[in-house]
């Protein structure tokens, strides 16, 4: 772990000793047998609509960097921490190896989300926020005409952008070939498919992720 802000000549010993404090008072609650109660519980350090929406955009576009790689949050002077929405250039199955073969959760991994994953509020707090979403910034309707909007917006820059850096669509970087993107109106399709088959694959599983607080038969406590 890095402190990114306040930067390294503002960063006093004593400042840095009291964010390290902080940090490490947050994970201690999170990993404790406590860590879901009302009185000692997550929900006292973070944002929790912010760690939800995380999961969900990267889940969403399966962003799996997120959580182990490029993972930033913040703390505003007396607030709570907040994630930060961020690095998606192997987002939505440009990653080398496909990430919806097959189709699947994995933000339930990561660090911290490993604990959140197992409280049924926060399980619960997921799915709502899910489909609301799926009715706004992430329905298809919505997906689509941002995309048409963008395409339109950017004109002729988009040739002019690939008579510069046209020889990308030249290498393979995605496997198996067939993956790679012959040019820029191929890729905005398969954009497309990939918004229209992960979103009806999430719309019908998104409630398997109650598996993850379901109450342990052999243990005392859901950890």
């Amino acid at each position: 772990l890095d402190i990114q802000y306040p930067r390294s000549g503002d960063l006093t010993p004593e400042l840095a000793g009291a964010i390290a404090q902080e940090f490490s008072d947050f994970e201690k609650g999170l990993y404790s047998y406590d860590y879901d109660t009302a009185d000692y519980g997550y929900s006292h350090t973070i944002d929790v609509q912010s760690f939800v929406d995380y999961f969900l955009i990267n889940e969403f576009t399966t962003n799996y960097d997120a959580g182990w790689l490029s993972t930033y949050l913040y703390r505003d002077i007396g607030g709570k921490y907040k994630m930060v929405i961020w690095d998606f250039n192997s987002a939505c199955d440009n990653y080398t190896y496909s990430t919806v073969q097959p189709q699947r959760f994995e933000m339930q991994l990561p660090v911290w989300y490993y604990m959140l994953i197992k409280d049924e509020d926060f399980v619960q707090h997921l799915i709502s926020r899910y489909e609301q979403l799926r009715k706004s910034y992430l329905s298809e309707d919505y997906l689509n005409q941002y995309m048409d909007e963008t395409v339109a917006y950017l004109g002729d820059a988009i040739q002019r952008n690939f008579q510069v850096w046209g020889y990308t669509f030249e290498q393979e970087m995605l496997y198996p070939a067939q993956r790679n993107p012959a040019d820029h109106q191929q890729a905005v399709e398969q954009m497309r498919d990939f918004i229209h088959t992960r979103g009806a694959w999430m719309d019908e599983n998104i409630e398997v992720l109650l598996q993850y607080c379901h109450e342990s038969k052999v243990k005392k406590f859901n950890h």
